[in-house]
């Protein structure tokens, strides 16, 4: 097997991936700020500490706050719990705000799966997955081939990456949630990348 799959079925999975990742997680779907926090392991384990411990503070001041209300009214505390206000239910964030980052743990999880996926896919298809395997004869006509070309493969991640620090996303996050979502950066950000794609593949193209 070394087609690759049709258009009209990947293209609806990745919309479904993205936005039902969206509505589970309310998260954006990206891999370049996932890679970021394992740059900050220390200072990422104490923020997730920090943010278990405000919730467990937080549970506890409500706590303490409806038996107060209830001491003051007469009233049971589960019912105060159970029953949150009207004026909480209108001050709801809107759809575009996003939740707090999950557990360094869950996007090591993240991480690992595509890794493996990526693996699993290329021996499920027969293709090789040593390193190089994808530099086809194209890529080695515009750039180069063996050491060389994985070289260029590693100067044009590291540019990504400080592109996608500069821009606050990469195309995952931008391109498929942040225009799914219809936000003016992303629509900003994604328009730029992809234009500067094009004019480096024509430079590299004239190039060759």
């Amino acid at each position: 097997m070394s087609a690759f799959l049709p258009f009209w079925l990947l293209g609806p999975a990745l919309g479904a991936l993205t936005v039902g990742y969206w509505l589970a997680v309310r998260r954006p779907l990206g891999v370049s700020g996932v890679l970021a926090r394992f740059t900050r392991v220390d200072e990422e384990r104490a923020f997730d500490r920090g943010v278990a411990q405000m919730q467990a503070g937080s549970a506890a001041l409500e706590a303490a706050m409806a038996a107060a209300t209830a001491e003051m009214f007469g009233l049971a505390p589960e019912a105060i719990l159970a029953e949150p206000s009207a004026e909480i239910a209108i001050t709801t964030p809107s759809g575009r705000d996003c939740a707090p980052p999950p557990p360094l743990s869950a996007h090591l999880v993240f991480l690992l799966g595509l890794a493996g996926g990526g693996l699993l896919v290329a021996l499920w298809r027969g293709q090789p997955w040593h390193a190089g395997a994808g530099l086809d004869a194209a890529f080695a006509a515009a750039v180069a081939q063996g050491p060389l070309g994985l070289l260029a493969l590693v100067g044009g991640g590291l540019l990504l990456g400080f592109g996608a620090s500069a821009s606050g996303g990469c195309s995952a996050g931008h391109g498929l949630t942040g225009c799914g979502r219809l936000m003016p950066g992303s629509l900003l950000a994604t328009a730029v990348f992809f234009s500067a794609a094009v004019a480096c593949s024509l430079l590299l193209r004239g190039a060759a």
